[in-house]
Order: C-alpha cells, then sequence, then structure tokens
C-alpha cells in the first residue's frame, strides 16, 4: 500500500515553469499539503465449470477467469478543522481472456465527496443503499453464488448523490438520490433509496447489525428490504428478506436469503440458500443453493472452493469454481 504524503511546493517546481518565473518574487517556501492518495485492488484467479450458462456471471462449459478483479484510488484532503475532501476512482479489470481484449476496463465505483461532523455527502457512481444493506449476509459475493443471482436491486448507479449521517446511539441513516434526467437506467425518473441501520456491519464493537430500507424508483425498482446479522461464538448467521415490484409494469414478489458461516482455525465453510418469486432478474421464481469452504492465508489473501445451484421453473444449472484471490 503506497502513500503519497505531504511535500512542498518547491518540491512541485520540478513540474511546474510558472514556478521559476514566480521565484524572485518569493523569498521564503511555501509548504502546501498534497492529499493523500491509496492504490488498493483485487485480484483474482478463478477455475470453473458450469452446466448449462443460465446463470449470469458463468458460461457454459469450463472457463479461466478472473472475476471481478479491479484497482483504484481513493484519497482524502483536509480542508480545515470542518470539513475533508475525498474521492474513489475505481475500475473493473476484465483483461484475462481473450474476448475482452479490446474492453479490458469498466467502471466501478468513482465519486467525490465531503465529510465532516454532519456526516458524508457524495456524489458519482456508487453503490445504492439498497445494495449496500445488505450487511455482510451475503457470502459468496461477486462470485456466480451472489445474491444478485435471483435479487433485484443490487445496483452501483451514476449520476447519483449519497448522504451517510454520523452514529448515533448506533443508529446510522443514509440515502440514495438518482437524478432520473441523467441516467439512461430511469427512465427520466429520480430515484430515492433511504435506509436505517443499527449496530456494527463488521460485526466487531458489537455482534449485531440490522438494516430496514426502502427504495422507490430505482433503476426501475420498488423494493422494502429487512437484514439481521448475528454473530454467535464462531458461527455468523444472516438473512435477508425482501420485497420486490417493478416501477411500471406488474412483476412482483417476494424474496430473501438466510446464511451461516463458521470459523475453524484458517478455514470458513459456509452456506447460503435463496428464494425470489419476483421473477425481475430470473425468467420464473427461482432458488438459489450455495455451500462452500475458504482457507484464509492472511488477511489480504484466501483460497476458495464452491458448488451453486440455481433452479427455474423448467430448468435448473449448477456451477463449480476453484479460486485465489489476493487483496491490495
Amino acid at each position: 500500500m503506497k502513500q503519497v504524503n505531504r511535500t512542498t511546493l518547491a518540491l512541485a517546481a520540478l513540474c511546474s515553469p510558472t514556478f521559476f518565473i514566480a521565484l524572485p518574487a518569493f523569498a521564503n517556501s511555501i509548504t502546501l499539503p498534497v492529499p493523500s492518495v491509496t492504490l488498493y485492488g483485487k485480484a483474482e484467479v478463478q477455475l470453473a465449470h458450469t452446466d448449462k450458462g443460465v446463470m449470469r456471471y458463468t458460461e457454459q462449459g469450463t472457463q479461466l477467469d478472473m472475476p471481478f478483479s479491479r484497482f483504484g484510488l481513493r484519497g482524502e484532503q483536509v480542508l480545515n478543522e470542518h470539513i475533508t475532501a475525498f474521492f474513489t476512482y475505481e475500475v473493473d479489470v476484465r483483461g484475462f481472456d481473450e474476448a475482452n481484449t479490446q474492453s479490458p476496463f469498466s467502471a466501478r465505483n468513482t465519486f467525490i465527496g465531503i465529510k465532516g461532523n454532519f456526516g458524508q455527502l457524495i456524489a458519482g457512481r456508487n453503490d445504492t443503499r439498497l445494495k449496500t444493506s445488505e450487511g455482510g449476509v451475503d457470502l459468496y459475493n461477486e462470485t456466480s453464488g451472489d445474491i444478485a443471482q435471483i435479487l433485484p436491486g443490487q445496483d452501483r448507479l451514476g449520476d447519483s448523490l449519497t448522504y451517510i449521517s454520523p452514529k448515533f446511539a448506533g443508529f446510522e441513516l443514509s440515502a440514495t438520490y438518482v437524478l432520473g434526467q441523467d441516467n439512461e437506467r430511469q427512465n427520466g425518473k429520480d430515484g430515492v433509496a433511504v435506509s436505517l441501520a443499527y449496530g456494527d456491519r463488521a460485526l466487531k464493537s458489537l455482534p449485531y447489525y440490522l438494516t430496514l430500507t426502502r427504495a422507490q424508483s430505482l433503476s426501475g425498482l420498488d423494493a422494502t428490504r429487512l437484514l439481521a446479522q448475528h454473530q454467535v461464538g464462531d458461527f455468523t448467521l444472516g438473512a435477508l428478506l425482501q420485497y420486490s415490484e417493478a416501477s411500471e409494469g406488474t412483476a412482483s414478489g417476494t424474496g430473501g436469503y438466510v446464511s451461516v458461516q463458521y470459523t475453524y482455525g484458517n478455514w470458513l465453510p459456509k452456506i447460503q440458500a435463496g428464494r425470489d418469486t419476483s421473477e425481475l432478474r430470473q425468467t420464473s421464481a427461482a432458488n438459489h443453493y450455495t455451500a462452500g469452504v475458504d482457507y484464509i492465508f492472511n488477511s489480504q489473501s484466501k483460497a476458495y472452493f464452491y458448488v451453486t445451484q440455481l433452479e427455474l421453473t423448467d430448468t435448473r444449472d449448477t456451477s463449480v469454481a476453484l479460486g485465489l484471490q489476493y487483496r491490495f
């Protein structure tokens, strides 16, 4: 992890011709702070075999891929004693296989914001508050076992504003507002999501996390979501319930997931199961089951294996995957 630390204006002169012109006018060196910037990312390789390729994020047969690998920059700059500016520029890296040779990158979270005692205000492309309200219930996030396989609302939308309040007595209020006239996925309608959270998302300071979220006209979806997570000894339990309906149209239904993870030394066996009847993500009501295990090398690296199955009214599809992931 690399940091760009504070430096002086004199050092910047190496790159600025205007500095040399103005140099005689200054008797003393002027020190200006430079934003602290961090390079981060995820590198992953996965070997997977899928029966039919009906599932999202898969293709029929055996595939060698780098699912959701990415890199980005994040940084912040203190503006004054009350306000700090921050930014994130992140891209998805998809150049591992021949099919993506011409388009190896795609946009992920890309935003700028300010924060202080008032909370955080963010503008740009960002995960909606409906998406982030999943907490850690999705044990197979960014794989073919992801809850987005059947559950609508897991969106990252551009042209959006996000507000996150300070925590008060364990509660946190947050909201997403998407400008409909500026985002083609909104069909000209503004979208909004409001979420109330209680507890600790990371389950560190508190062993529980609860969220209640409502979304309206968000990428064509109206939804209400309730999530609960609880850590009991070496077990982590999670449950998510959601009612979804199309903002325009008649499709609607109830969906949800339950998940269980157990910590056994460096091993993390885990299972999750879900069902959705809205038919907004699949062509029929769907069941989704995933079981697998992670082996944790350290805080940045792991190997994993899982089996996931999607069941629709008239077909089913199964995928088996073995992978290695490194975060930096």
